[in-house]
């Protein structure tokens, strides 16, 4: 079974939409990439199986839909798959490095703040998600929560005050938290990271939040 940190604090709407199959695309990719990271048996892997399944609504299948899907298979197979910018992705569960490669040749990498570059994974809905890289020994800024924060550790490590991440620990926070994430002095750190409602910055940032949300 997967181990829960203290900094777990997943709100029963979202548990709720994540066992019936409801939940925002953004909210199964994170927890497909967890379950993929830390490795879930055979009966966990039954279970889950059979709760989407029971969410799936029946629809009838084209006649030719098999043959449609082993097209899909080929031409995928025959085209080269592209080099991710960042090598230390590359242990990632495949199906995200296909969304992180889709995204690199929408949009690429932004700047997040010193040190700090964000990937946006385009997926439709109202929660973001997104992939975080923080250089070595740097320091996002303090801020809180307007709503949900899931954290997964992709590669690398970092810490923010309530525990240490690693590949495949994950956190989920709420507006009653205040922290810091700081990267690792021995390499970047890189993130999976859904938020529902943006996050509240502090300080000089927080200042200027508020004045161009005004």
């Amino acid at each position: 079974m997967m181990k829960l940190t203290s900094a777990t604090r997943m709100d029963d709407a979202t548990r709720a939409a994540l066992a019936s199959g409801r939940a925002e695309p953004q909210f199964g990719l994170f927890m497909d990439t967890l379950l993929a990271m830390r490795g879930i048996s055979e009966t966990e892997g039954v279970v889950l199986a059979g709760v989407s399944l029971e969410a799936e609504i029946m629809s009838d299948m084209s006649p030719n839909a098999l043959d449609m899907v082993f097209a899909a298979i080929d031409r995928g197979a025959s085209k080269p798959k592209a080099q991710l910018v960042y090598n230390d992705l590359g242990e990632t569960p495949s199906f995200l490095q296909d969304a992180i490669l889709d995204a690199e040749q929408r949009g690429g990498w932004g700047f997040g703040g010193p040190g700090i570059k964000r990937l946006p994974l385009g997926f439709p809905g109202d929660a973001k998600i997104e992939i975080i890289r923080i250089e070595a020994g740097t320091k996002i800024p303090w801020h809180t929560h307007k709503g949900q924060e899931l954290t997964l550790c992709l590669a690398g490590e970092f810490s923010d005050g309530n525990g240490v991440y690693r590949p495949g620990d994950f956190s989920v926070y709420d507006g009653s938290v205040r922290h810091q994430p700081v990267a690792s002095t021995a390499g970047p750190a890189y993130a999976l990271a859904v938020t529902d409602a943006g996050l509240k910055f502090e300080g000089l940032l927080g200042a200027l939040q508020k004045l161009f949300n005004a």
